[in-house]
């Protein structure tokens, strides 16, 4: 879907993108910190945020249908193989890279200028698996479920996302602020946030993620990839605005190692997303809320593969 410039369209685009930047900043979507504080803290809260951002979506996008507002409706693929080497591809690139394609962007906007490395790794990860693997043909289900739920659930689905605005609201006016956080947004602010203006983008602006962005780039298959990577800068803008307002001013020069594994990272993602076919940040909020299997298969595959990932480094470095 091409925006043009100068319009009603490119200005909701914008603000849709940097505020979603802004809000990863403070949200808890990164499926690495979502699995190592599963494993870690036996706490699932970030886990459930990723979840609940994707709800959002759900929710947008149902009402956009309802309305019979043009918006792109997600290919939905079949589960293979390749799905779940996609998603173990996925979380081993994840755990490599330090975060995924989400926890990457807020550590850009943090300043870890090393983390600029793993677009890069992505786009050639793509490429890659273009060249030495050939592509399997994806076959489409019969359409997301999340499109053909009963009434009564939309409903309650419906009363629940207003019940959740209305306690976000009143913790935002009743929270106490504190020095270490004065500007920023609490996890389930960031939480709603992420989800609405995700599901707004796709509404006005189409498939735009940067994962798919980088993707039909490394390919030369879309005229508006142009207008999705500008998408794209304007979300690390967000995120960097949302940084230094966290008193992360400074930029952070990277290390080669740094470097090497955001590139290395970044490129198993690219690979596991062209598998599947599609990369962590769609399968979290376009996959998910839509029900689709082949998403439930590769995330599941991805975060098994994590834990296990960082169980392994734990056992490594402990001390003898």
């Amino acid at each position: 879907m091409s925006v043009p410039f100068i319009s009603a369209t490119f200005v909701v685009a914008v603000l849709g993108a940097g505020l979603m930047g802004y809000a990863i900043q403070s949200g808890a979507t990164c499926t690495v910190y979502a699995v190592s504080e599963l494993i870690e803290q036996r706490r699932a809260t970030r886990l459930i945020a990723m979840l609940e951002a994707g709800l959002w979506v759900a929710l947008v996008l149902t009402v956009a249908g309802v309305l019979h507002w043009p918006r792109t409706v997600p290919p939905a693929y079949s589960v293979s193989a390749a799905t779940v080497a996609g998603g173990i591809l996925l979380g081993l690139g994840a755990t490599v890279n330090g975060a995924c394609v989400f926890g990457s962007v807020a550590r850009i906007g943090s300043g870890e200028l090393g983390f600029a490395a793993t677009p890069l790794g992505y786009w050639a990860g793509v490429i890659g698996h273009d060249r030495l693997i050939e592509q399997a043909e994806a076959g489409a289900s019969q359409g997301a479920a999340a499109l053909h739920l009963p009434a009564i659930v939309i409903l309650a689905f419906g009363a629940y996302a207003v019940f959740r605005a209305l306690r976000t609201i009143h913790w935002t006016l009743t929270r106490p602020r504190t020095d270490s956080q004065p500007h920023l947004w609490h996890p389930y602010e960031a939480t709603l946030v992420i989800g609405v203006t995700f599901a707004i983008l796709m509404i006005v602006a189409g498939a735009w993620t940067y994962t798919d962005a980088l993707a039909d780039l490394a390919r030369g298959m879309s005229p508006a990839v142009g207008w999705r990577l500008i998408l794209f800068l304007v979300l690390l803008g967000g995120a960097r605005l949302a940084g230094r307002r966290n008193g992360r001013s400074e930029w952070i020069a990277p290390g080669a190692g740094r470097v090497i594994s955001s590139l290395g990272g970044g490129a198993l993602m690219g690979l596991g997303g062209a598998l599947i076919p599609g990369g962590n940040d769609g399968l979290v909020l376009v996959g998910l809320p839509y029900l689709m299997p082949y998403a439930l298969v590769a995330l599941a595959s991805m975060a098994l593969t994590i834990a296990v990932a960082l169980g392994l480094g734990r056992r490594l470095t402990r001390k003898p």
